[in-house]
């Protein structure tokens, strides 16, 4: 009879937790809410009147026109150490050729700063346009 009892319990406790579960909590379900209500989307307003956008990856800043300034003896971070921020036409914008291991940096098209940075390591010797 003991037996039979413990049996029953083991099995009701078991059973248990599946009944009480949330639905779409486990793999492979569906989400309870397939939009949650924190959820931001694009093109909608922001929480602080600001609409939504992604810069596409040009690191314009949060918002328009503040742009991160970096200081000479900081490094700049490795995302601005890529071909696509380098400048390869500093004549153009007169800028003295930079000596060896080192590049031109214009981090925001926007901008007219440029940063002398060294390419292996980002420290910041000289900043022009400020």
């Amino acid at each position: 009879m003991k037996r039979i009892l413990l049996a029953s319990a083991v099995t009701a406790l078991m059973l248990a937790g599946p009944a009480f579960a949330k639905e779409g909590h486990g793999k492979g379900h569906a989400p309870h809410h397939p939009n949650p209500p924190h959820a931001i989307r694009v093109g909608e307003p922001h929480p602080h009147n600001m609409p939504v956008r992604h810069d596409k990856g040009r690191h314009l800043g949060q918002y328009k026109n503040q742009h991160k300034k970096w200081a000479r003896g900081e490094r700049l971070p490795r995302t601005y150490l890529v071909q696509r921020y380098y400048v390869n036409d500093y004549r153009s914008y007169r800028l003295a050729p930079p000596p060896r291991g080192m590049v031109w940096v214009r981090p925001y098209n926007d901008s007219n700063e440029f940063y002398l940075v060294q390419a292996a390591t980002g420290l910041i010797s000289q900043i022009l346009g400020r």
